[in-house]
């Protein structure tokens, strides 16, 4: 570049070294009019060219002063340096010490308002000596809400930036920079909210105001009318569904105190009030029995302020409510998720009915109403229905009549609601768990309620699009569900579905009723069938029917003893298998022992099958030719009638036999199966949820692998069975077991969490192995097969009609919610404009309302337009089964 001076226009200076690379401009100045250039841009970097290469000069070493409490230019009569002389700014671009001037003349103001009047946060009030740029501020918001960067990476990110060599690092001020956020986020918190336009200022915030709320839910009064007749037909339609769970990866360790760190926030947000929540647990701590749980065992560690939270969301749009959420003392104590779920319903009085869902709602809404009573009416919501459900995901691992009586798919008024917001939630706030375990119990609070401000901001703004797709999505699988439904009820017989419609109907408006989705006919064990066959015997006998007088066993019999002993064989082979080069004298004897014992007993049953099955006779004198070594007691061939047949027929009660305990047989490795996956997405899960030790990590790949190997042995096993049972079959021309004991291949034999993470019971695709189940040989097994089946389809037919009806008002209550919100800060804009609000901000606070104004009139218009074809689609979903999309129309 070929210069000969300053590039100023009319400034001659032939010295001009000077270049500004934050400017991102190339020419070069003298050393004035680079200050005068920058005089309103104090954090810009410098470089001056030294002979050889640029070099880094601060604007305070070439004679800048920065004036604050003035227009850029406009210069102070009486400006009072900083002070020291020295004042830090943190920028986006490094951390920078500037010669900074206050204003001291007629028109000066508190030192705070003058560097804010320069886009300067300061870390105090008195005599200031460091202020982080609003811009920074918003950077490291946006940041952490996206990237969970933590205030110490982000401002060692600045330092490093300054200097990445430390030679010339510059002061530290991170205890600055933590307050400056700290200060600045609560304040933004209370003027999103709309507290800096009340009179009354945020000592007058009421709790739970500034948390962003969900404009979908009902909220008498903003979105649906005051007061809903619950028994009218539509009341269910302004249902509010909300889903609670506890978090253990939010835990807090134990620094700091209440007493040192009370926190500014203080119930505004998310977060109980502290001090009115320690006054529960000290009333009520010890009044409230924990009862032990079956469904939930986590282990609270030890020597934490907090194991983790609680916490409570809209399941059908995933925020979080205000005033949900709590710190947990040592695991998941009903008086403390009392308090934080009573504490965010009860807000919502007037609404007509409400669904919870919770992992363990079995065991915990069995005594609440009676726990209300213990904490007092002022507790109790003002909501006249409540129904109490199981997420869907979570339900699997319950008992068999939990899974009946808590199901989200079998409840009426419902929809395609899966209840697993909270865990979806979760997932977001997890990342900032390293950074909060490690504050004080304000900053923590504080930290998670912003974060849970922005995730609900994401929601409310994405509201317009998630609705929409899932309208798309709902209005086809209506048509297709209920078009099956219809074709299903046309093949059974109209007397059963008029039977079935009255159960179903009885059942879905009083849970006392016979459940129509229950098992009343339970299924055949193998256990079962060797003890029916061993009744048959006893009755043959009794009746003189028993043909075989030469042995005491009867063929039947004989028939069990040998699938026993095949089972003992696996057994006997795995343990051996197991062996390795440093097992011990005594597992190698014990393993001896069992397969001699083994030895004995097949070579006794031998004997006797000789009797019932006199060609075996021939194949064992056959394997006994040659001089090899015998044959290990595990691998001695048994012969049974699946083993010989077709080559060696044999009698056909023994064939029989054998089937009929096969089929039995194929249905405990069924069981087997199911309880193994559950058993490792539970260890999964576990895994994933909770911080685990290097030594509880081991523990849980241990189990994981152990598992895995058991659901290939059983894998291996039920494939044998099958094959089996097609040759018994073959010989007895019975094949009805197939309906029910399908081909297994390996896609088949998958977790439960991999078939309903983002899948609901209405988009069932699940492996058959988890609704196969033995009913057809058992008296009123296939109709209630039917029954189960039909009240099943029904209830899929029913939900997707309910989630198109519930999506259609949901976006009504969207329109009415922005329109109040918009309503109520121009209200807040008329007051500013009346001097009611904030000494000295009343023009700022007034622009600032109408523009949070503006955005909810937006956001509706956006919206509307968005949704403007959901009614001719809803109508086309009646009588076509494609959708067409906007372009169609």
């Amino acid at each position: 570049m070929s210069q000969n001076r300053c590039s100023a226009i009319g400034c001659e200076d032939k010295d001009f070294p000077f270049r500004c690379v934050t400017c991102r401009d190339g020419r070069l100045f003298c050393r004035t009019c680079i200050v005068s250039l920058h005089e309103a841009c104090p954090t810009h970097v410098i470089q001056s060219w030294n002979g050889n290469y640029f070099d880094k000069v601060p604007l305070r070493q070439l004679g800048m002063r920065y004036q604050v409490g003035h227009l850029a230019g406009e210069a102070c009569l009486h400006p009072r340096p900083a002070f020291g002389n020295h004042f830090t700014i943190i920028d986006t671009n490094g951390i920078h010490d500037v010669a900074l001037d206050f204003c001291s003349c007629m028109r000066k103001r508190p030192f705070a308002m003058q560097l804010q009047g320069s886009w300067l946060f300061p870390a105090t009030d008195i005599e200031p000596r460091t202020a982080v740029t609003t811009v920074a501020l918003e950077q490291f918001q946006m940041l952490t809400f996206m990237g969970k960067i933590s205030a110490y990476e982000y401002y060692h990110s600045l330092v490093r930036l300054t200097d990445n060599t430390g030679i010339k690092s510059p002061s530290d001020n991170f205890d600055a920079f933590i307050r400056v956020v700290r200060e600045w986020s609560f304040i933004h918190l209370l003027k999103r909210a709309g507290v800096g336009n009340d009179p009354g200022g945020w000592k007058d915030a009421k709790p739970g105001s500034c948390a962003v709320e969900c404009l979908v839910c009902p909220r008498p009064g903003v979105n649906i009318p005051e007061q809903i007749d619950p028994d009218s037909p539509t009341a269910w339609e302004n249902t509010l569904y909300v889903g609670m769970d506890a978090n253990f990866r939010l835990e807090r360790f134990n620094v700091s105190s209440e007493e040192k760190d009370p926190g500014l926030s203080k119930g505004l947000a998310y977060f109980v009030d502290t001090q009115t929540f320690r006054r529960h647990l000290k009333d009520f701590d010890k009044r409230i029995i924990q009862p032990p749980s079956s469904c939930s065992n986590h282990e609270a560690a030890k020597d934490l302020a907090a194991s983790g939270v609680g916490s409570v969301v809209c399941t059908r749009h995933e925020l979080k409510l205000p005033l949900c959420t709590v710190d947990l003392r040592v695991g998941e104590t009903q008086v403390e998720m009392d308090y934080g779920y009573l504490t965010a319903v009860k807000r919502f009085a007037g609404v007509p009915r409400l669904v919870t869902s919770y992992d363990i709602a079995c065991q915990w809404s069995i005594n609440l109403e009676e726990r209300i009573d213990i904490y007092g009416d002022f507790m109790r919501p003002k909501i006249p229905k409540k129904v109490y459900l199981v997420p869907k995901f979570h339900l699997p691992g319950h008992i068999k009549d939990c899974q009946e009586k808590y199901c989200m798919s079998f409840h009426i008024h419902v929809g395609e609601n899966d209840g697993e917001a909270p865990e979806r939630s979760w997932a977001i706030s997890n990342g900032v768990a390293a950074s909060t375990r490690e504050m004080g119990p304000g900053h923590r609070r504080e930290k998670l309620d912003q974060h849970f401000g922005d995730f609900n901001w994401q929601k409310n703004v994405a509201i317009g699009d998630t609705l929409l797709r899932k309208i798309k999505d709902a209005i086809p699988k209506a048509s297709d569900h209920e078009d099956r439904f219809e074709r299903f009820t046309a093949s059974l017989p109209q007397g059963d579905v008029v039977k079935w419609t009255t159960m179903v109907e009885a059942w879905e408006m009083d849970r006392n009723k016979p459940n129509p989705f229950a098992r009343t006919v339970a299924s055949k064990t193998e256990a079962a069938m060797r003890l029916q066959l061993a009744r048959e015997d006893a009755q043959d006998e009794i009746a003189g029917l028993d043909g075989d007088t030469l042995h005491t066993t009867s063929p039947k019999s004989m028939i069990s003893q040998g699938i026993q002993l095949e089972s003992s064989q696996r057994r006997v082979s795995r343990l051996t298998k197991e062996l390795g080069a440093h097992s011990t004298d005594l597992q190698r004897a014990q393993v001896l022992e069992k397969s001699n014992r083994l030895r004995r007993t097949v070579e006794s049953w031998f004997v006797v099958q000789e009797v019932h099955m006199p060609t075996v006779r021939t194949l064992r004198i056959r394997d006994n030719r040659g001089d090899g070594p015998s044959l290990p007691a595990y691998s001695l061939p048994l012969y049974l009638p699946s083993s010989v047949l077709p080559a060696h027929p044999c009698d056909k009660t023994l064939t029989r036999a054998e089937s009929r305990l096969r089929i039995a047989q194929g249905y405990d490795l069924l069981h087997t199966l199911r309880s193994q996956l559950l058993s490792l997405s539970k260890a999964y899960k576990d895994g994933d949820t909770n911080v685990l030790t290097q030594k509880e990590r081991l523990k849980c790949h241990k189990t994981t692998r152990d598992l895995n190997a058991r659901i290939t042995q059983a894998k291996q096993y039920y494939r044998d069975v099958r094959k089996r049972l097609t040759i018994l079959s073959t010989e007895l021309g019975e094949w009805s077991w197939q309906a029910q004991l399908r081909i297994l291949e390996d896609s088949d034999v998958r977790r439960i969490a991999d078939d309903e993470v983002g899948i609901s019971e209405g988009n069932r695709t699940m492996s058959w192995i988890w609704y196969s189940s033995h009913l057809g040989d058992v008296p009123g097994g296939v109709e209630e097969c039917l029954r189960i089946e039909w009240c099943k389809t029904r209830a899929r037919a029913h939900r997707w009609r309910e989630e198109c009806q519930l999506l259609r008002v949901e976006m009504d209550r969207v329109k009415r919610t922005l329109e109040h919100e918009a309503n109520l800060w121009l209200s807040r804009a008329k007051s500013a404009a009346e001097g009611v609000a904030l000494i000295n901000a009343g023009e700022g606070a007034g622009a600032y309302a109408k523009r949070q104004a503006m955005i909810r009139t937006s956001l509706r218009l956006s919206f509307e337009d968005k949704w403007r074809f959901v009614g001719q689609w809803l109508e086309l979903g009646e009588t076509s089964e494609a959708l067409p999309d906007d372009e169609d129309f």
